[in-house]
């Protein structure tokens, strides 16, 4: 019970740094090792998932651990990761995630004043964060784009506003990092992780979400437009209703000339050719199509995330090279793609690193064996082992806003949990990756509300009222059918 209560207090200590706005891989990590020189101190000898050449001394062979953590995280996912956020990097450097934003966003100006234009602008915006996977980048890019085209349809600036900070949720992508660790804990190829299973439950939930949206924004909008009618003065030409809307002295519907920020996003695609808007989906598409192709038996493999992501950072600089018709100045640019993994290394690969040395702490304690003996042969027990793990997500995914942290510092307990019980691995790393990447959209603090928020004039607390009840709902119809669709 003792160490239960250490485990807990862990968690609780982790918890209060990230809300205190510790960096989440630096909490996670201090509290790791912590735990791992309690165990040492306290002579646990339950075995943790990494084996070493003992030296002698219990407290040195703990750090023989992390060292052995840190090897083998950056040297497999890790870098897989890393190469992934340096074409992440490169696409922004070219303008073509910009591109790709602007092109598809263009034909919802055509549509006008219906309710139908929710859920096509958030499962647009859904499809867009396959090319933009950061959620404060996608926002700043939607609300060059996306926003003013719906608030010109009809829509007001808050329905957009909460289309825009919801537009990064949970699309089933081989190149989403949480995702790629899933697929590498449990062992599986990427393709067969995301599209065989995670995608069964997550693509009927993003479609479901779309309509929750389309019906609370046109409800939200209904209770605004009448609470600004019963007020007993109307409001002030050029100020701001409960709704968010901003009227200009004529009476006309106006959004405020974007930041800098948004500026400077919209130049970065002015000029470029169509077709590059194609360019940061090369590395989705040649892992679809190798994978299909290796199945029909026509390809003996499949292409791994780090060869596809390689060959199409190849292929962009080759068409920089031809529309710049400068080799020097174009290799030279290049060095956004190593910049960008050093982010990686920084982002996601230093909390995989983290979250793996708190997980290994805990295991020595005994705690995962623990939780193991009481959910064998008992499904009953292993769903409410899951839920309780959903329920310390969502509660921290909300508190701190980051979708991150929360999945990568419980999805490593998923595999000894999963090794003698009646728990499945994919169901279980699937109900807490979506409910982590769909609760920060509650939270006042994430930087996609604090983007969009600004944007539209509104306090966050405004926006996330029209982000939490779709988000809410996603969040418990992710968890059903991820019980329901995953079966293995």
């Amino acid at each position: 019970m003792l160490y239960v209560i250490i485990a807990l207090l862990s968690f609780v200590a982790i918890g209060y740094l990230i809300v205190k706005r510790v960096h989440a891989a630096a909490a996670i990590f201090f509290v790791g090792v912590i735990l791992l020189m309690v165990a040492a101190a306290l002579g646990v000898h339950e075995d943790g998932g990494v084996t070493i050449e003992p030296s002698g001394n219990a407290l040195y062979d703990q750090l023989l651990v992390v060292d052995s953590l840190f090897k083998s995280r950056f040297a497999g996912i890790g870098m897989a990761i890393m190469v992934l956020f340096g074409f992440v990097a490169y696409m922004r450097h070219i303008g073509a995630d910009a591109k790709t934003v602007v092109v598809l966003s263009k034909p919802l100006a055509r549509m006008k004043g219906s309710y139908w234009l929710v859920p096509i602008g958030f499962i647009l915006g859904n499809i867009l964060s396959l090319v933009v996977p950061s959620a404060s980048a996608l926002s700043l890019l939607l609300i060059a784009t996306l926003l003013p085209a719906l608030v010109a349809a009809g829509l007001t600036p808050l329905t957009v506003g909460a289309i825009v900070v919801t537009s990064s949720t949970i699309v089933p992508t081989p190149l989403e990092a949480g995702l790629i660790q899933g697929a590498s804990l449990t062992g599986m190829p990427i393709s067969e992780y995301v599209f065989g299973h995670v995608a069964r439950a997550t693509v009927p939930t993003i479609i479901l979400m779309a309509f929750i949206h389309m019906w609370w924004q046109r409800r939200c909008d209904r209770k605004d437009a009448a609470r600004i009618a019963a007020a007993s003065t109307p409001a002030e030409p050029g100020t701001t209703g409960g709704s968010g809307t901003v009227e200009d002295a004529e009476g006309t519907l106006a959004v405020e000339a974007p930041n800098p920020a948004v500026k400077e996003a919209l130049e970065r695609a002015a000029g470029l050719p169509t077709f590059y808007a194609a360019i940061p989906l090369l590395p989705l598409l040649l892992i679809v199509i190798t994978a299909t192709l290796q199945r029909l038996g026509w390809l003996p493999f499949e292409a791994g995330i780090l060869p596809a992501t390689i060959v199409s950072l190849l292929i962009a600089v080759i068409i920089e090279m031809i529309r710049h018709r400068n080799i020097p100045t174009t290799l030279d640019s290049m060095k956004s793609f190593f910049l960008g993994m050093g982010e990686g290394a920084g982002g996601v690969v230093a909390l995989l690193v983290a979250a793996a040395v708190l997980v290994e702490g805990i295991t020595q304690l005994g705690v995962i064996k623990m939780l193991t003996d009481a959910t064998t042969g008992s499904h009953g027990a292993a769903a409410i082992i899951i839920l309780i793990f959903v329920g310390a997500t969502a509660l921290l995914a909300t508190l701190t806003g980051s979708g991150v942290a929360p999945y990568f510092a419980f999805s490593e307990f998923v595999p000894a949990l999963a090794a003698e019980s009646g728990i499945l691995p994919v169901r279980m790393l699937n109900s807490i990756w979506g409910t982590s990447n769909l609760m920060r959209q509650v939270s006042p603090v994430a930087a996609a509300v604090l983007i969009v928020a600004g944007a539209i004039k509104v306090t966050p607390l405004d926006l996330v009222k029209r982000t939490a009840i779709p988000m809410i709902g996603g969040t418990i119809l992710n968890v059903l059918f991820s019980f329901l669709f995953i079966t293995a």
